[in-house]
């Protein structure tokens, strides 16, 4: 699967989006910010995006211990820095 099928994703661009506007994201959280994706899409959405390397799973504590959080890497940095003229570009429409 090539860099644009991931990106290419309904979800994908708004976890990005998520993940560069907060920084490192719990599961739960991310799922809430975006309200209609099912916790199965939005596995296989950060699998993807694993995958691509354009983000990355990092140790984080919950409420109740040890959770999965989600956080950028360096190529995802440069993926938000370069949608970021399109979303104000969203914006001023």
């Amino acid at each position: 699967m090539g860099l644009i099928d991931v990106v290419g994703k309904k979800w994908a661009v708004c976890v990005v989006s998520l993940l560069g506007r907060y920084g490192t994201v719990r599961f739960g959280p991310i799922q809430k910010c975006l309200s209609g994706v099912s916790p199965a899409t939005l596995t296989s959405t950060l699998r993807s995006l694993e995958s691509a390397r354009l983000i990355q799973r990092v140790p984080a504590e919950g409420p109740r211990g040890p959770v999965r959080a989600y956080a950028l890497t360096a190529p995802g940095e440069s993926l938000y820095r370069s949608l970021l003229p399109l979303a104000h570009w969203l914006q001023s429409k």
